[in-house]
């Protein structure tokens, strides 16, 4: 910090405004810095004072000289009526446009400023006719173009977004989700090469990413055209050696024509600056002086300038950013940037399939190919084959000894087998109607196995203990708790007497975290789980530990360890299926999960995009009514509702619910959770009287099942209260706000987002009842826990928000309540 502002901050500011011209600059100071910082305006401004100076070569490099804009909405480019004025920049102005022959399409309508002759005209024209063959998802469509009375026009795809940096720093983005952004838009770029065209300014401000995590690139109205190296000499002569600071390469920013080569330093300046937070050539935040260094020196590597990101740069987050740069990254990064563009990847494509190489973890190109690197590489995509095959090499050396043993073994599986088949057939068997027994239930069965199992398998305790153990399964998926860990309990302790295999072992612990767990004993749960990953890493198949991986993310997830849970989803993710359908729908279920966790972080746009890829793998692979479908259904449902579309949540969660209801009954624990969602999607749409009924009958049969003290149970409460509230019954409300409050304040620790919330709730009743001194105090000490643990744009806090609006409004204090509404986002 410097002179009470973030002088790291003021340069990004600067950089921005420094490609904006008048009026749009202006703006965006405003937006960027308001009336709230005049210490970092002033250092803007001072920057933008100082680059504007009078001298030839720099004023060469900045947009052209402030000019009033045109008011030209209203008139006509083509078949587009301009109807909005959306900023300007050193090649035109741009307008929001609509289509005037009835057809309802919005666009984007860039005026070229300067006027063209017949050449220009040519030029102009065999352009647009190269750049509207760019048909790419990542590329904003040319539609249209035109030329009139002497100005050029182009109609661009009008693209919803928000640059690519501020969409991946507000969303808290994983490197690894950045590294994918990155590999779509390398892919985006190669297809236009393909075309022979070049963007030729690659940089955050061009690169838009929609609501639903989608990157754009646009504006290619200054892109060179490969094929006639004569038009796209004379178009660089003729925008004057403009340029973007930190993304420009450096034959750029001498003049020259614009080549692949040009396009693959803009990506990796630009993943430079979405990898390590910070731009290529920091410190050059003159135009000249970047011009000077970019040609001279190296960018600094990238683990290193990622360092220099926050304060917090040596943070556990801090460090694993650092850590992951290291190796890969840092060489394809340093490769994309070479100042020499023969040293260069030759094509977008090879940094894209770069790339690709390091998600999946594979050698990459740009690294020495020593022989202990190549192996590691190997080794950590097939740890299963390279243990496979070490076993094989050791059963070369040992091989009499080891077929004896493998022999024996498979006799023992067999046995094993046979025993718990005939065992099966005998429990059926006691069901038979035939035999006088009618409307037999599963849990019936169950109970009836368990008392059994001493007598019948009594003399092999390990077949009993693996019966033990699906019978403690088949009790959680039936949220039988209790019943599951009586036979876990057994299941273990034979296990343990008798020398039962690392794997057994590992698979009962993972059984023990489900039933923990499911009865909301979360810190319980994490130490069972942290054991049976440590011993299914070892010991285990891919599926077995991609099912310990992940009930153990989900328990660190609700313990406040987000960034661990993350980790252990992404090695979930990373783990290869082979086509083996079960890791297939572990990489699904890690998706949801990543998509729940992120939507508690309030992170929407980057939980949509999860979402969407859970869903798709399910509903490719998975029926229609299976279980897991359902389950990330629901989270698709609860996306709806956190993304403003309730009423289209509740007919999900609706056509959910029915289905649970068929094949689990309509008490079963997953239903009464699914209930909750729908009764939460009813008070958005404002059903509270319906909302109430279906959350107090939840609460109550949750609180029969699980316990008071469950989470589960919890949010049952939370979600009747406030609906209660709502429904004017503020009495009833408040005294289930308030009691699942003290509830969550003794079982969870102090500063959880969940307490917060519940204060939340409680004041915004305390509204309803028009308290509005205890609503008050209340509610800013609920929006100051949630602002610190979950952010603003939280959907809970932007609740808060409106509370405290409504509240200064009812109190006749509209500047106050002004305050609260500039916080609100629509």
């Amino acid at each position: 910090m410097n002179g009470g502002f973030d002088r790291g901050r003021a340069f990004q500011v600067f950089e921005q405004a420094l490609s904006l011209d008048g009026s749009s600059r202006a703006r965006y100071l405003d937006e960027s810095c308001g009336g709230t910082d005049a210490a970092l305006r002033a250092e803007v401004e001072s920057l933008l004072e100082t680059a504007g100076k009078g001298q030839p070569q720099t004023s060469l490099l900045l947009a052209p000289p402030a000019r009033a804009v045109e008011n030209l909405i209203g008139e006509c480019c083509g078949r587009f009526r301009l109807v909005e004025f959306l900023g300007e920049g050193g090649m035109g102005i741009v307008y929001r446009a609509e289509r005037t022959d009835g057809i309802n399409q919005v666009v984007a309508i860039k005026l070229i400023a300067n006027a063209l002759g017949e050449r220009g005209r040519e030029h102009f024209l065999r352009e647009t006719q190269l750049l509207a063959r760019l048909e790419h998802p990542a590329i904003a469509r040319l539609i249209d173009a035109g030329v009139e009375a002497g100005r050029a026009w182009i109609a661009l795809e009008f693209v919803p977004g928000r640059p690519i940096d501020a969409y991946c720093d507000d969303n808290h983005l994983p490197l690894r989700a950045r590294v994918q952004l990155l590999v779509n838009l390398a892919r985006a770029v190669a297809a236009a090469h393909g075309l022979l065209v070049v963007h030729g300014d690659i940089k955050p401000a061009n690169v838009l990413v929609t609501a639903d995590g989608s990157p754009k690139l646009i504006d290619f109205g200054i892109a060179a055209v490969l094929q006639d190296h004569g038009a796209a000499h004379s178009q660089t002569t003729d925008i004057g050696r403009l340029f973007t600071p930190h993304y420009a390469a450096p034959e750029q920013t001498q003049g020259v024509p614009l080549t692949v080569a040009t396009d693959v330093y803009g990506l990796g300046a630009l993943a430079y600056r979405l990898l390590t937070g910070v731009p290529t050539y920091r410190d050059c935040v003159e135009p000249l002086r970047y011009m000077m260094t970019a040609v001279a020196q190296n960018v600094e590597l990238p683990s290193r300038a990622a360092l220099a990101t926050t304060p917090d740069a040596l943070s556990r987050a801090g460090r694993h950013r650092v850590d992951a740069l290291r190796g890969d990254l840092d060489a394809i990064l340093c490769k994309a940037l070479e100042r020499d563009p023969a040293r260069r990847y030759s094509s977008a494509k090879d940094m894209q399939e770069e790339l690709i190489r390091y998600l999946v973890h594979r050698p990459v190109l740009a690294r020495a190919q020593t022989m202990s690197y190549r192996l590691g590489r190997f080794v950590w995509r097939n740890a299963l084959a390279v243990t496979l095959v070490g076993l094989l090499l050791a059963s070369l050396i040992t091989a009499g000894a080891l077929v004896a043993w493998q022999a024996r073994r498979v006799a023992v599986a067999k046995e094993m087998a046979l025993r718990r088949g005939e065992f099966l057939e005998n429990l059926l068997k006691s069901a038979n109607p035939d035999n006088g027994r009618r409307d037999v239930s599963v849990a019936t069965l169950l109970d009836a196995a368990s008392r059994e199992l001493d007598v019948d398998l009594g003399n092999e305790p390990l077949v009993e203990a693996s019966m033990l153990g699906l019978i403690a399964q088949t009790n959680t998926a039936l949220s039988r708790f209790p019943e599951g860990m009586a036979a876990n309990d057994k299941q273990m302790a034979i296990l343990t007497k008798f020398g039962g295999s690392e794997v057994d072992i590992g698979q009962a612990l993972t059984a023990r975290g489900q039933l923990l767990r499911g009865e909301g004993k979360w810190t319980q749960a994490e130490v069972p789980l942290r054991e049976a990953v440590r011993l299914l890493r070892r010991s285990g198949t891919p599926a077995d530990l991609c099912a310990a991986l992940h009930l153990l993310g989900i328990t660190l997830a609700h313990t406040q360890h987000e960034e661990e849970a993350a980790a252990l989803y992404f090695e979930e993710i990373a783990i290869e299926s082979r086509g083996d359908s079960q890791l297939q729908q572990e990489r699904m279920e890690a998706y949801d999960a990543l998509s729940v966790m992120a939507f508690e972080q309030g992170h929407y746009a980057e939980a949509v995009s999860y979402n969407r890829q859970a869903l798709d793998l399910a509903r490719r692979s998975l029926p229609s009514d299976s279980l897991k479908l359902l389950g990330i259904e629901m989270t698709y449902g609860t996306a709806l509702v956190n993304t403003h579309q309730a009423a289209a949540a509740e007919s999900v969660f609706r056509e959910v619910i029915a289905k649970q209801t068929q094949l689990l009954g309509a008490g079963h624990h997953d239903t009464l959770l699914t209930q909750l969602s729908l009764a939460d999607a009813l008070i958005e749409l404002h059903r509270d009287t319906e909302a109430a009924q279906i959350s107090l009958d939840a609460a109550n049969q949750l609180d029969a099942m699980v316990g008071p003290e469950n989470l589960y149970t919890l949010m049952a409460w939370q979600e009747y209260g406030s609906a209660a509230c709502n429904d004017r019954q503020e009495d009833a409300g408040l005294a289930a706000l308030r009691q699942m409050e003290a509830i969550r304040k003794r079982i969870l620790p102090a500063g959880h987002w969940l307490i917060y919330r519940a204060s939340a709730s409680i004041g915004i009743c305390q509204l309803r009842a028009k308290r509005y001194a205890e609503a008050e105090s209340t509610l800013l000490a609920a929006v100051a826990g949630l602002e610190s643990v979950r952010g603003a744009n939280f959907r809970r806090t932007q609740e808060a928000y409106r509370a405290l609006r409504d509240l200064y409004t009812a109190k006749g204090l509209p500047d106050q309540a002004a305050l609260w509404a500039a916080k609100i986002q629509l």
